[in-house]
């Protein structure tokens, strides 16, 4: 049987997956609060996320495997600093990106 072919969408809910995962582990009610809205806000979008760029399914598809250490790796964090240090890039790229895709306009031509 082939392998199952995911569509951007698909690697946005795992993304959004692994950000539930970390904050259902997570002491810093912040970073906590910071991860879940996140997840619900790239739930939200899925369907414009991955159309961002001509090659949507292939970033999403790329971000998703770099990410997929997110949870263990973040879990590691022995202190808020430290998760903080970890997390905020992350974080604040996909934020960057929603805000991107909330302001853009879909023409169809």
């Amino acid at each position: 049987m082939a392998e199952e072919v995911k569509m951007g969408t698909n690697y946005v809910r795992e993304i959004a997956a692994y950000f539930r995962t970390a904050a259902a582990d997570c002491k810093y009610p912040d970073l906590k609060g910071k991860l879940v809205a996140l997840a619900d806000e790239m739930e939200l979008h899925a369907g414009k996320l991955f159309f961002k760029t001509q090659k949507g399914t292939e970033d999403m598809q790329a971000l998703a495997k770099k990410l997929s250490g997110f949870v263990s790796e973040f879990a590691k964090c022995g202190d808020q600093g430290a998760a903080e240090s970890y997390a905020t890039p992350i974080l604040s790229d996909i934020e960057k990106t929603i805000t991107t895709v909330k302001n853009m306009k879909v023409r169809m031509t």
